[in-house]
């Protein structure tokens, strides 16, 4: 995608963004009027994608976040700033989630509670949770709750299990929207088809409400499997796998301790590629709060998504593998004719309801067929 391309994708996000949010102002009063319909988080009554970092927790934290297309701030943890400070810190196009824990905090940004990170992991149990925050799911108040837990519901060599895959499903199921992490090249993992195929287990798991998984974006100490340096195409990679796996939101994770937590320690070739997929996801946003819709490939090497807006269809198609593969997926109900590849200033035949294209490693490609 040429730079002039990307500036326009940018500032189309930017200003769709501000629109959304200034309806969500409007709606919400002295909160972001955000709310669950089905799978998608709604924002002022609108389906809203968000795009999230976590404990950014001071206003540098805030600002810089903003410049790489981050809508929504999730801290879950600032133990040194206020919850007021924190959401005070956060403007512009940009929602704040604030640790559950105080809830004391409104304002016109605020989209609801975190509660604390990777609780299997960290003594809590559903119940013990629970009775500590006793927020309701699916309250009237324009608030939302947040949940990350661990990926030890998807069986794999680095994802020992904490406790039984159902209680996973009860942590879950205490929040409005819930999500987990799983890193796999930072477990010195390079297939990242599990970041497709762990989404589709999660959501397995906690059947209908919005989900999300937080992208790794390099090791998170500098020993972890000898210090690997994350390529540009992993990152972009295993969003787009999260998404075609269900996801309605992503995060990054962007913390270092080396040895002290560095809130954004991310190398610039992968920042300017969270820049420049977080642009690509504005740009397409009604294939990601869209209706799926059926669909299958050839090979399983290639993950596809189908997505419905209105009377345009969208196919989200990634290949998880280092190596080039042929593919041919299958929509029903395509027409014949050209459908037009985003941002690649090309178009493939769809014949019978089905596409043939070529993926180099890791490569993305995002397909649209406008109504007739």
């Amino acid at each position: 995608m040429r730079r002039t391309q990307l500036v326009a994708l940018a500032a189309a996000a930017l200003a769709a963004a501000a629109l959304l949010l200034s309806s969500a102002v409007a709606t919400g009063g002295m909160t972001a009027g955000a709310s669950v319909e089905g799978t998608s988080v709604m924002i002022g009554g609108k389906p809203f994608f968000p795009i999230m970092l976590i404990d950014q927790c001071d206003a540098a934290d805030a600002a810089r976040s903003q410049q790489y297309g981050i809508n929504m701030v999730v801290n879950e943890s600032c133990p040194n700033v206020s919850p007021g400070n924190q959401l005070g810190a956060v403007r512009g196009n940009a929602l704040a989630v604030l640790p559950i824990t105080d809830r004391a905090p409104r304002g016109s940004a605020l989209a609801g509670w975190a509660f604390p990170d990777e609780p299997e992991n960290n003594g809590w149990s559903p119940a013990t949770l629970r009775n500590a925050n006793p927020f309701p799911r699916g309250g009237p108040d324009g608030l939302l709750s947040f949940v990350t837990t661990g990926a030890g519901f998807y069986r794999s060599p680095y994802t020992a299990p904490a406790v039984a895959p159902d209680v996973y499903g009860q942590f879950a199921h205490l929040a409005d929207v819930a999500g987990f992490d799983l890193y796999p090249l930072g477990h010195c993992s390079s297939d990242l088809s599990a970041v497709y195929n762990a989404q589709r287990a999660f959501i397995s798991l906690v059947g209908t409400m919005p989900t999300f998984q937080w992208i790794e974006t390099g090791p998170i100490h500098s020993g972890y499997c000898g210090g690997f340096q994350m390529t540009a195409a992993e990152l972009r990679a295993e969003v787009w796998l999260a998404i075609a796996g269900g996801a309605r939101a992503i995060g990054y994770f962007t913390h270092t301790w080396n040895p002290d937590d560095n809130p954004f320690d991310v190398q610039p070739v992968v920042a300017h590629q969270m820049a420049r997929t977080n642009a690509l996801i504005a740009a397409v946003r009604p294939a990601l709060v869209g209706r799926t819709i059926p669909s299958t490939v050839n090979t399983t090497a290639v993950k596809v998504l189908a997505r419905q807006a209105g009377k345009t269809t969208y196919v989200i198609a990634v290949n998880a593998a280092q190596a080039a593969v042929n593919m041919r997926f299958h929509v029903p109900g395509l027409r014949d004719g050209a459908m037009r590849v985003f941002g690649e200033g090309r178009s493939v035949q769809a014949r019978g309801g089905q596409v043939d294209d070529a993926f180099g490693p890791l490569a993305v490609h995002i397909y649209v067929q406008p109504p007739h």
